[in-house]
């Protein structure tokens, strides 16, 4: 009986090396070195001017993409034309004429105050403090007609990149609740406040909510005043005057592969990546050589919506038991904006996504591994691992903080959707990584190609695994947006 249990779990073993070497053998085959890399080349070349959401070259960069997928076979999703989300953003000049005042306390824009969202408004309103202005704060009081003032962020300790996400969480809670307008508490030191107050004077594009028009402030309390301004049956005036907007088009790219199994074909496995990057230095700079004022932003995220590409040509030809969704989304560099509004516009429902591996990338520092950003957050790691090892490549994750919170996988996330990043090695931020992140160097011919390949290759392996897995991925047990998942999924078993 032991022989025979012996034999059993050799015969096994060695049927799943094989198999796992057909399907790489599969998946070098469909994306040879020239076919897979040809997507980064064109995505990051000069022509593409840098691919910024607000120059013509982003349309030539996406009717690129949605050209590739229906070359390759890749299906329309219902919902799209041509393989467009269109949709648009709002480009706003922010004025510097205006106030908000409590009872004898006045804050000006330009000075201790920030728009950081809205139009212009004049109102008087009755003022409500709501803590940190989050679910449980806001099931208390009533906010119904009333100008709500709440503390920045989610804690004392929260990351100012998180802190920005969390407002937009406010912002929409409060925008459904009938509230006038937001009034975050900023108690930064004056110098950090200067920085923050400067970089929300510049044109900027404003996210694409439904609550994009609701006003919202951050307003400067470093000496904690305001908590004193604030009484039983205080009101406030908000008056601001003189903003300018525009709006820009804007396309998410996508598409899909049907699945096999006759059931699990209904779910999907969500591939997303950004093809938009910042464009053009204001000044040419001379980097290694020569003179440059192209940001091409080849890891930056040609190399991600590269991936995605291949993955696509690989599942067309070889399908998954799962459907796989595959986007490229616009506007991350100016704030996610593609994903969120793909999550809030849903295209697919999003209980039917079961899993988002996006990838995307800021440089690298080690040829020999992956970084999974979200490391030990979703049951799906055993995947991963098991794709990336099968390239001889290690994984570990990055645990800095904020980092989950600065790319398109979050806009799922909070939804409750399993979405780690897929992200290139980086074991450590050191001159490697600030040298090429956002810089006019971060091109194709500084890049390390075989390794290029090994990691997009274990990416469409880490996704065959993922979508072929009869258990639905999920969340580790106490993550913060377990609760989410419980909601979306309908279901509390964990």
């Amino acid at each position: 009986m032991k022989q025979s249990f012996i034999r059993l779990f050799f015969c096994l073993t060695a049927f799943s090396s094989f198999s796992q070497q057909a399907v790489m053998t599969q998946i070098n085959q469909v994306n040879s070195p020239l076919v897979a890399l040809a997507p980064l080349r064109f995505l990051a070349s000069d022509e593409l001017m840098g691919r910024s959401v607000t120059r013509s070259e982003i349309n030539v960069a996406a009717r690129y993409i949605s050209e590739q997928f229906r070359s390759i076979g890749v299906k329309e999703v219902p919902g799209t034309t041509d393989y467009f989300q269109n949709f648009e953003i709002k480009m706003l000049l922010p004025t510097t004429t205006g106030s908000i005042t409590f009872n004898a306390g006045t804050y000006k824009l330009g000075i201790d105050l920030i728009q950081a969202n809205g139009d212009d408004i004049t109102v008087t309103a009755p003022v409500i403090y709501a803590g940190y202005g989050m679910q449980a704060d806001v099931d208390k009081i009533d906010v119904k007609g009333k100008i709500v003032v709440a503390n920045r962020g989610g804690n004392d300790s929260t990351p100012a990149i998180k802190a920005r996400s969390l407002r937009h969480i406010k912002q929409k809670l409060l925008y459904e609740k009938g509230a006038i307008a937001l009034i975050e508490r900023y108690q930064e030191p004056d110098t950090i406040w200067r920085i923050i107050n400067s970089a929300f004077m510049q044109e900027a594009l404003i996210a694409p909510r439904k609550e994009t028009s609701f006003p919202a402030f951050l307003l400067n309390d470093t000496h904690n005043n305001l908590r004193s301004l604030i009484q039983t049956g205080t009101t406030a005036t908000i008056k601001i005057t003189g903003n300018q907007s525009r709006h820009i088009a804007a396309k998410n790219v996508m598409g899909w592969v049907e699945g096999t199994d006759p059931t699990l074909k209904n779910q999907y496995v969500a591939l997303t990546s950004h093809y938009d990057h910042i464009g053009l230095s204001k000044q040419p700079k001379r980097e290694e050589g020569k003179l440059d004022s192209i940001y091409n932003g080849a890891t930056d995220n040609a190399l991600g919506v590269a991936a995605v590409l291949n993955a696509a040509r690989y599942f067309t030809r070889y399908p998954a038991k799962r459907s796989i969704l595959l986007i490229a989304y616009t506007a991350e560099e100016n704030g996610l904006f593609g994903s969120i509004y793909f999550a809030a516009n849903p295209v697919i429902p999003l209980r039917q996504i079961i899993y988002n591996l996006n990838i995307d990338n800021g440089g690298y520092n080690d040829t020999s591994s992956i970084t999974l950003i979200g490391m030990g957050r979703t049951t799906a790691d055993v995947d991963i691992k098991k794709a990336a090892a099968a390239y001889g490549l290690d994984v570990h994750g990055d645990g800095r903080p904020g980092l989950f919170e600065r790319s398109d996988n979050l806009s799922l996330a909070v939804a409750g959707i399993p979405a780690p990043k897929y992200a290139l090695g980086n074991k450590e931020s050191d001159e490697t990584i600030t040298n090429r992140y956002h810089q006019l160097s971060d091109e194709v011919g500084n890049m390390h190609l075989p390794y290029i390949l090994k990691y997009m290759n274990s990416y469409v392996l880490a996704t065959k695994y993922i979508a072929d897995n009869k258990l639905q991925p999920k969340w580790t047990k106490g993550d913060e947006y377990e609760p989410a998942w419980i909601k979306l999924y309908g279901t509390d078993k964990k």
